[in-house]
C-alpha cells in the first residue's frame, strides 16, 4: 500500500535520501562539469548556446549515472542508507560502477562516435581522458560526505532502534 498516494511514497526515508543525493550529485556535477569545459575542444570550437546546452545535458546525464551508482550500491549493501551502515563497502561499488561507466562513455563517445573530442590539454591514460574518471572519484566521494554531514540516517518514521548495553536492541515508537 502507498502510504498518501505517490506524495507520501515520495516522502519516505529512501526516497528522501535518494533526492538528497540527487541533488547534490546535480550540483557538484554541474561545477566539475563547467571547471573541465576548456579540457574538451568544444570550449574553442562552440557558440556559447552549445556549450551551455552542452553542460546541462552532461550534468544530467551525470545526475543519471549518480543514481544509477548510488542504487548499485544500495543492492551491493543491501541497504538504501548505506552511506551510514555500509560507507566504504557502498564507495568501492559507487566509485567502480562510476568509474567502469565513465570509461566505456568515454571511450565510445570519443573513439567511437565522435560526439566530442579531447582539447590537447586533456591528460589522458589509454585514450579515456583523465578529468571525467578523477570526476567520479573526486564529485562522488564529496557527495557522500556531504549526503553524511547534512543528514541523519533515515529511519522508519516514529520508531527508533538503538543498541542497549547488553547487546540487545531496544524499539520504541
Amino acid at each position: 500500500m502507498i502510504p498518501n498516494g505517490l506524495w507520501g511514497l515520495w516522502r519516505q526515508p529512501g526516497f528522501r535520501v535518494l533526492g538528497a543525493w540527487l541533488l547534490l550529485s546535480l550540483v557538484l556535477h554541474l561545477a566539475w562539469e563547467i571547471a573541465q569545459l576548456p579540457l574538451y575542444t568544444l570550449w574553442r570550437e562552440s557558440t556559447p548556446a552549445f556549450i551551455a546546452w552542452a553542460v546541462v545535458h552532461c550534468t544530467a546525464g551525470d545526475g543519471l549515472i549518480a543514481l544509477a551508482t548510488y542504487l548499485t550500491a544500495a543492492v551491493a549493501a543491501r541497504s538504501v542508507d548505506w552511506p551510514w551502515v555500509a560507507p566504504v563497502r557502498g564507495l568501492v561499488v559507487l566509485w567502480a560502477s562510476g568509474l567502469v561507466w565513465t570509461a566505456f562513455s568515454e571511450w565510445w563517445n570519443v573513439s567511437t562516435l565522435g560526439s566530442w573530442a579531447y582539447a590537447e590539454g586533456m591528460p589522458t591514460i589509454g585514450g579515456i581522458g583523465l578529468a571525467p574518471l578523477a570526476q567520479w572519484v573526486v564529485v562522488q566521494g564529496l557527495a557522500l560526505w556531504c549526503l553524511r554531514e547534512s543528514t541523519s540516517r533515515p529511519q522508519e518514521r516514529g520508531t527508533a532502534t538503538q543498541v542497549t548495553g547488553d547487546g540487545g536492541h531496544a524499539t520504541g515508537r
